[in-house]
């Protein structure tokens, strides 16, 4: 992991040194911004710097649907205006706009500097960096627009970390791609992969989690195993270790969701209570504690009614049952949404969210979805990640503008993602192309439209 004071320096130097931040324009070559950054990537990691994204639109391919494939090129201006719900007309940009073509996604992860999606036929698109192969299109060339992952079909859930990204196929196996110096792909190799590979022995996954440079999937039963980077306890299995194929989480027999973080993940058991295991630098385990990692799940203080979860770099948030939020560990940024800048080593509440449905954390920030699809995030917001229109962080929930009919939020290092309306809307840092609208410099502070995906 990196350490929060090292990544503040570096962004301080890039946004000298690049352009200038306060315009909104971001250094950021990662999923989730922050003043902070965790301690020191694995060896092998991704590169900071990333590809150079590829601004030439794709050609249009079929959508498995059976209509048509579009035979043009032409995009929407990227002027579009989001739907707010009370109009059926998204977007009156010129050009071939996604809404157009009907929903072009069903599913949106946000990984460190690139994004993926799944497409309503089950094949997964990707767009942003691609230094390790993480945008699976059997090349190493960035792009600001979606690509094709081969080899993917009958996809029902995605994950993307650093520099890797893995897939839930229907019946119960994985597929990654990507960085897999530390086993991250989980087939057994410490090998990176531009195209699709299967993680050994499970099928019969039920849910996955990627973050970092790991990856860890629930079995149909409740037993949680993990892979990839594991120096900080990250796999749960007593080791402090990487392993290139999945490991059994030591004592988790009921869990019923997952919350993987890049220094700790955590589960949430069947009684709705929540464990958690890896670094706990920061009191990113809730535990009470900011003393040691654990290699092994301990229990969270407090937690008794969760219902899911959503992991940052060096902390995490829970969604109870009746839509409330808590988040513990890193917040000096915000990241903790009480109005409070200071850690947390046991669950704090998100200050006026309610009725949540859903949650997706990045770096730094964290979003959740309310009862109608308006998006709310907190946190660092110096690349615009929290998608209020400017680039300062918050310690309480701000409204992301101009969205509602969200059902699903993803945030990566310095930049956001969200499905609403079968559209896949992003905001934040597009340096690496991470927002997929053909725009590889500088940021969004609102969203924008994901082109080509259809």
């Amino acid at each position: 992991m990196r350490h929060p004071s090292i990544y503040l320096a570096l962004t301080a130097l890039a946004c000298g040194l690049l352009y200038a931040c306060a315009s909104g324009s971001d250094s950021g070559s990662g999923s989730g911004g922050g003043s902070g950054d965790d301690a020191q990537a694995p060896e092998g990691g991704a590169t900071e710097e990333g590809s150079t994204a590829d601004t030439t639109p794709p050609p249009a391919y079929d959508s498995g649907t059976g209509a048509s494939a579009d035979t043009g090129t032409a995009v929407d201006s990227g002027t579009a205006v989001v739907d707010t719900g009370t109009s059926g007309n998204a977007d009156t940009g010129a050009g071939m706009d996604a809404s157009d073509a009907g929903p072009v996604a069903v599913a949106v992860a946000a990984g460190d500097r690139h994004t993926c999606a799944i497409r309503p036929n089950g094949t997964v698109a990707c767009w942003g960096a691609n230094e390790s192969g993480q945008l699976g299109d059997g090349t190493t060339t960035g792009s600001a627009w979606p690509v094709n992952v081969q080899g993917v079909s009958n996809a029902t859930q995605i994950g993307a970390g650093w520099a890797h990204t893995c897939a839930l196929i229907q019946g119960g196996t994985v597929m990654c791609w990507g960085h897999g110096a530390n086993g991250d792909l989980g087939n057994g190799a410490s090998n990176q992969s531009t195209t699709a590979v299967a993680v050994t022995g499970l099928s019969d996954a039920t849910a996955i989690g990627v973050d970092g440079y790991h990856a860890c999937a629930l079995r149909q039963g409740g037993a949680v195993e993990c892979w990839g980077y594991g120096q900080d306890g990250e796999l749960g299995n007593g080791a402090a270790a990487d392993s290139n194929v999945p490991v059994a989480v030591t004592g988790i027999t009921s869990a019923i969701a997952l919350g993987v973080g890049s220094g700790q993940d955590c589960a949430v058991l069947s009684d709705h209570s929540v464990t958690c295991w890896g670094d706990n630098q920061y009191g990113g385990l809730g535990n009470g504690s900011s003393a040691a990692t654990s290699t092994v799940p301990v229990a969270v203080v407090g937690a008794t009614s969760a219902s899911s979860l959503a992991g940052g770099i060096v902390g995490e948030c829970s969604l109870s049952m009746s839509g409330t939020v808590s988040c513990w560990g890193y917040g000096t940024d915000g990241e903790l949404g009480n109005g409070a800048s200071m850690n947390a080593t046991t669950p704090v509440s998100v200050t006026g969210v309610s009725g949540a449905q859903a949650l997706g954390a990045g770096w730094y920030h964290t979003c959740a979805i309310p009862t109608g699809g308006k998006v709310q995030c907190w946190g660092m917001g110096t690349n615009g990640q929290l998608g209020n229109g400017n680039t300062a962080s918050s310690n309480l929930p701000v409204n992301v503008l101009n969205l509602t009919g969200a059902t699903q939020v993803s945030g990566g290092e310095s930049h956001t993602c969200a499905l609403a309306g079968g559209q896949v809307w992003c905001w934040g840092d597009e340096t690496n192309g991470a927002l997929g609208n053909g725009v590889s410099a500088g940021s969004s502070a609102v969203p924008v439209q994901v082109q080509q995906l259809f």
